[in-house]
């Protein structure tokens, strides 16, 4: 009886460091003619380090990488490599919908020796299964090489849902570098199950910045977020008040961050993370159609809003504020 050859099954699973503390989902930095800005990234990477960050995601949802050329990403990958390192990790997401793209992009990620990649569900032509998103992975992980393999868990915007245990399970024997999972979605009851997985085999890294606590108590160690951009401070202290079980000040901490994340569907969603980059000094430009860009009355209503909070108390990173708004 003829079989296909089973060769990537035979492989040894590797076994990677699970990542402790926040790594941020970085903004794509650009100028007023919306090319890109990489100038601003030895800074921007600094300014994280200096924040406690352990690392940062870059081209994903928050990096508008749906919205950039190929050449582009490459570009930020080449860009913010030479800041990864065991203390600060890099890792790229590198496929939404392209498969093609996403092994080209793999191969360059292993080349310039980032920390890992990423990669969500196709979400214009979906996978029907959990085999067939098997499938669309392993060749981008094989072309990274050794690197970390993260799936991108966001059904909210791919609108592709599948059990993510299934998907553990499945991963973790055909995909010998499949490190685990960005979960961005609410199912806490799932969440908590893939982190118990096989005796917590996975890193199975929380990704929403808002419901922080809740993921810590459901044994989250690790989070992934696009606030963690600026106010990585008050989310560093939520998690030392929840280590040392002060969890009244774990819970007063969260509540800052939801009422400054509460802003956000008044003022254009990601577009109130780009202006607050603005008003802590570090400019990354506007977001690209058609995501919407805040006109200069509504960033002076925006930061009126969020000195009221007394939110920027939480950002280390703030040199100044924009002037001339």
């Amino acid at each position: 009886k003829f079989s296909l050859p089973t060769y990537d099954k035979i492989k040894s699973p590797m076994s990677f460091k699970k990542i402790e503390g926040l790594v941020a989902a970085t903004f794509t930095p650009f100028k007023p003619d919306g090319t890109l800005d990489l100038t601003i990234i030895p800074r921007y990477a600094r300014m994280l380090r200096e924040n406690g960050v352990k690392g940062a995601f870059i081209n994903g949802t928050t990096g508008e990488g749906a919205s950039l050329t190929f050449s582009e990403k490459v570009k930020l990958i080449h860009a913010w490599a030479p800041f990864n390192s065991d203390e600060f990790k890099v890792m790229a997401m590198v496929s939404g919908t392209s498969q093609q793209e996403g092994i080209e992009s793999a191969r360059i990620c292993k080349d310039v020796k980032l920390y890992g990649i990423s990669m969500n569900a196709p979400y214009y032509i979906k996978t029907k299964t959990v085999d067939q998103l098997v499938e669309f992975i392993e060749p981008l992980a094989n072309a990274a090489g050794k690197l970390p393999v993260y799936f991108y868990h966001i059904p909210l915007l791919t609108n592709v849902s599948f059990s993510v245990l299934e998907l553990l399970k499945k991963a973790g024997e055909e995909i010998p570098n499949f490190a685990g999972v960005k979960y961005t979605h609410t199912d806490l009851m799932e969440f908590n199950q893939c982190l118990r997985f096989e005796n917590g085999k996975f890193d199975i890294l929380w990704g929403w910045d808002e419901m922080l606590l809740a993921g810590l108590s459901m044994g989250a160690k690790g989070g992934v977020g696009s606030t963690y951009n600026f106010a990585a401070p008050l989310y560093n202290q939520l998690i030392q008040a929840f280590e040392k079980g002060k969890l009244g000040k774990a819970k007063v901490l969260q509540e800052r961050s939801i009422d400054f994340v509460g802003l956000y569907p008044l003022y254009g969603g990601a577009a109130a993370g780009k202006s607050i980059m603005k008003f802590i000094g570090m400019d990354c430009g506007s977001l690209r159609p058609p995501g919407k860009s805040l006109s200069n009355s509504e960033q002076s209503k925006l930061l009126a809003l969020l000195q009221l909070q007394g939110i920027f108390k939480f950002t280390m990173a703030q040199t100044q504020l924009e002037n001339d708004l």
